[in-house]
């Protein structure tokens, strides 16, 4: 068997036997695909992907552990001068300094220049992945990771490859650890999910009916940090599966992970007997503090309403929650499937929540032709909420924490609306779990950026936007950036990166180092005075007798005594001294033993009165 070549410069490979029949000779030959190393004898179809093929033995391999699949080809005239800088740049280098590239790296692929490129396209790009070349070609991503392949058949073979459950299951372990050393081991986790509408027939997706809404769909779980608010934990399950039929195991995943979960807070969904069960101990004592809202038809809300609501609005009931004013009222209750675990339950009364739902409902009545007693008994419970927790909370207090889910929701908004995990566009559920852990991803990156600006008062919104808007222009030695504007600006000061104004280019690659996991940087140094020796404390000591020194520490250590030093003058004192100073020097006054006018005056007719002569004389 041989290998002959075909097309330009030999580029399709084929593997053959010729067989001779007397003076006939005839070719079996096999179409290996695209030659991508005839030395290595490395060859690319669509049916195998990247493989090796042995002409001696007939037989087909693996691509050897060295091997980087190659880039695509861009030609003169769909390279671009100038390209977006800004956007790309920044991200690239926040995932290096915050230590989370490492985490991405732990992925097993090939060419993770790819992995790399495509983690910034999912965070930075709307586009279909079949556009993502055209993405690559205007981004400032094409110069930093120049052999990534963005094609669109190469990308379908990322995400299979990465989609595998080995390649998730690596991740999330990884990922779980760098989280609980780098932003906080809390044990306090939210839980939640949301359906992906999905017409693509394969074993995830399923009709599910939610809200009265009937749509094909794969269900997310989310697992969120309570405390960061970052995702710890995704799932994926069949769009017919209901939440309540979930719980067991996602704490079973995570207890796996090594995530000891102290409390959960989640959605109505989850709230069954069953369920319940799961957070007490065999002697009913609650081992993980839970949450949760109260489904409308439960039958101990609904005793609670009959009970309480006659006096619930009464004024110590009344509490503030943001700018919501409602009354609250709090009862002990047994849950569980023998009802004998303790928990609490909350009613509350929202007025503002009161009118809008009775508004509703009187238009529902109207447009149904409800009867009147109907409205009537659907008024009963409008405005009413009930929420159970596993530990006793102030009245005032209950709202805030079982808010805190929200946190969940704000990872949905940014896996939906920033990371590309809505429309689906993959047609194999291979590719599938591999578009899903790229948006996991990216949701991910996306909130530690949040978390970073907001700790220099920056809102993230369009932060990513703005950076796209500064671009540089490619030369074939360097690349000069444009003047960052004001936005840019902010960016890059909160984010601890510089940008620069040029970069050097080399043989078509970026002469660039991320910077370095904060963690890694060295302590700064203080800087001493010019002409001051470097002396440690220790060396200082030495040099002076003990008992000195002992001295020296002693009277640093008492308390000063308050007031003035002995013989010392105040303020006022000094002033006076002064002025008599000043007046003397001026020769002010009358000098010593001297007599004012009226003293004269009075003596002289005192002298006068003895003078005259009496009547006797």
């Amino acid at each position: 068997m041989y290998i002959f070549y075909s097309g330009p410069g030999g580029k399709y490979a084929s593997a053959a036997t010729s067989k001779r029949d007397g003076k006939n000779t005839s070719v079996d030959a096999t179409y290996l695909g695209t030659v991508i190393d005839r030395e290595r004898g490395i060859y690319k179809s669509r049916e195998r992907g990247f493989f090796t093929f042995d002409p001696a033995t007939g037989e087909y391999g693996e691509v050897p552990d060295d091997f980087s699949m190659p880039a695509p080809e861009i030609s003169a005239k769909h390279s671009h001068v100038s390209v977006d800088f800004g956007d790309a740049f920044i991200l690239n280098a926040f995932l290096y300094q915050s230590g989370f590239m490492d985490v991405i790296d732990t992925i097993d692929y090939s060419n993770k220049e790819t992995l790399h490129a495509m983690v910034l396209f999912y965070t930075l790009s709307a586009m279909a992945n079949a556009d993502a070349i055209h993405w690559y070609q205007g981004s400032i991503a094409r110069v930093l990771y120049p052999k990534a392949n963005m094609a669109s058949q190469r990308i379908s073979e990322l995400l299979a490859q990465i989609g595998t459950p080995d390649s998730q299951l690596t991740y999330q372990q990884k990922y779980i650890q760098f989280v609980q050393q780098h932003y906080n081991p809390d044990k306090n986790i939210l839980i939640d999910s949301s359906g992906l509408p999905n017409s693509i027939h394969f074993p995830l997706t399923h009709r599910n009916v939610h809200n009265g809404k009937v749509s094909n769909e794969v269900r997310l779980i989310f697992v969120v940090q309570r405390s960061t608010g970052l995702p710890l934990f995704y799932r994926a399950v069949p769009g017919n599966i209901v939440d309540m039929s979930t719980l067991e195991r996602i704490l079973l995943h995570l207890d796996s992970l090594g995530v000891d979960i102290d409390s959960c807070i989640m959605d109505a969904g989850y709230n069954t007997a069953d369920n319940l069960d799961l957070f007490y101990t065999d002697d009913h004592e609650c081992k993980i503090n839970f949450i949760t809202r109260v489904k409308a038809n439960d039958k101990h809300l609904r005793a609670m309403i009959k009970e309480s609501l006659p006096n619930i609005d009464r004024r110590d009931n009344f509490v503030k929650y943001q700018d919501r004013y409602l009354f609250i009222v709090k009862k002990q209750v047994m849950v569980g499937i023998g009802e004998n675990n303790p928990a609490w339950m909350y009613l509350g009364l929202d007025y503002s929540r009161l009118s809008d739902e009775q508004h509703k409902l009187l238009k529902r009545a109207a447009r149904e032709e409800m009867t009147a007693d109907a409205v009537y008994e659907a008024m009963q419970t409008e405005g009413l909420f009930g929420v159970i927790s596993g530990h006793e909370y102030p009245c005032e207090e209950i709202l805030p924490a079982y808010y805190q889910r929200q946190s969940a929701e704000q990872i949905f908004d940014f896996a939906k609306n920033y990371t590309k995990l809505l429309p689906l566009r993959t047609a194999t559920e291979a590719t599938f779990q591999g578009h899903l852990l790229l948006s996991y991803i990216a949701s991910c990156a996306v909130k530690m950026l949040q978390m970073k600006l907001k700790t220099a008062d920056l809102f993230f919104g369009s932060r990513l936007q703005y950076m796209r808007n500064q671009k540089c222009t490619i030369y074939h030695n360097r690349l000069i950036t444009d003047v960052p504007q004001k936005e840019a600006n902010e960016t890059y000061q909160a984010l601890g990166i510089k940008c620069p104004a040029s970069i050097a280019i080399v043989n078509g690659e970026l002469q660039y180092t991320p910077p370095a996991k904060e963690e890694d940087e060295p302590p700064k140094k203080r800087k001493r005075r010019s002409g001051a020796k470097s002396v440690t404390a220790t060396d200082s000591n030495k040099k002076q007798p003990e008992h000195k020194t002992k001295q020296k520490s002693l009277a640093d250590a008492a308390p000063k005594k308050r007031g003035r030093p002995k013989g010392s003058k105040n303020k006022k004192t000094l002033e006076r001294e002064a002025l008599q100073q000043a007046q003397q020097k001026r020769g002010r006054g009358r000098p010593k033993g001297s007599k004012n006018k009226k003293t004269l005056e009075r003596e002289a007719q005192l002298a006068a009165t003895q003078a005259q002569p009496t009547s006797n004389e």
